[in-house]
């Protein structure tokens, strides 16, 4: 079963604009007490981002709302 974390940067965050809005990117977590996750070449915060699962078959889970939408 093929599964990637992927993230998309949350409006309010400083650092919204750093992707296209409401885009999904790969992240993984880190044992980083600040910084918990790496992706789109940066680090952030768990409170910068909203988490979702990429699944098998290229769709995103929202983990916040249990949305699915095409990756």
């Amino acid at each position: 079963m093929d599964q990637q974390l992927v993230a998309r940067i949350k409006r309010r965050s400083k650092y919204w604009g750093q992707t296209a809005p409401n885009q999904w990117f790969d992240i993984r977590v880190v044992e980083d007490t600040s910084y918990r996750l790496r992706g789109n070449n940066n680090n952030y915060r768990l409170d910068d981002v909203i988490i979702g699962v990429r699944l098998a078959n290229g769709f995103i889970v929202d983990l916040v709302n249990g949305k699915v939408s095409r990756g």
